[in-house]
């Protein structure tokens, strides 16, 4: 009997794959494949009490994105892309956030995967965000995979940005 529960649920999991794109794009719902967070069914909500963030990248970034091979659906950013999920971490004279060649470190503790990479997983060349200590701003961090697009590579976003706040409902552990 658990074998079957389990068979039911990777079944729903894979047809909810492969239709939430457009059956999802307009509702509370969104089907993450990105490798930046855990891939799955994330529940949106306007409130900042969530893991994550999703986020429009300005069209510089975007840009800079694509160049480095990111790949993103179809969705309800300005420039008709899916947001981006990231956690979203606010740098203050209290909680500084540092860059350097080993990653993000926030308030002394480091951010494991998040050193910059000179190469995307594209195998296109990555310039990262200049290092130094900050202390404002909202910094876009994925912690999740090494290959991540976030801050190291284009710096703080602006809460413009942030279009929703996310919930993981069913997700995979796939990678790290």
């Amino acid at each position: 009997m658990r074998r079957i529960a389990r068979l039911f649920a990777w079944g729903a999991f894979v047809a909810l794959a492969v239709g939430a794109p457009g059956a999802l794009r307009h509702s509370a719902l969104r089907f993450n494949y990105s490798d930046s967070v855990p891939v799955g069914l994330y529940r949106s909500q306007p409130e900042a009490n969530a893991p994550f963030a999703g986020i429009c990248l300005d069209s510089n970034t975007l840009r800079s994105a694509f160049d480095a091979g990111l790949k993103l659906e179809p969705g309800e950013c300005p420039d008709g892309h899916q947001p981006i999920l990231k956690t979203v971490y606010r740098a203050t004279p209290e909680s500084p956030i540092v860059l350097d060649s080993q990653g993000f470190t926030i308030a002394g503790a480091p951010i494991g995967n998040t050193a910059p990479k000179a190469f995307s997983k594209a195998g296109k060349p990555l310039a990262h965000y200049a290092f130094g200590v900050y202390t404002s701003g909202l910094w876009a961090i994925s912690g999740y995979s090494r290959d991540s697009f976030d801050s190291r590579y284009f710096g703080p976003v602006s809460s413009k940005e942030v279009r929703f706040y996310a919930k993981p409902l069913l997700v995979v552990q796939a990678w790290p």
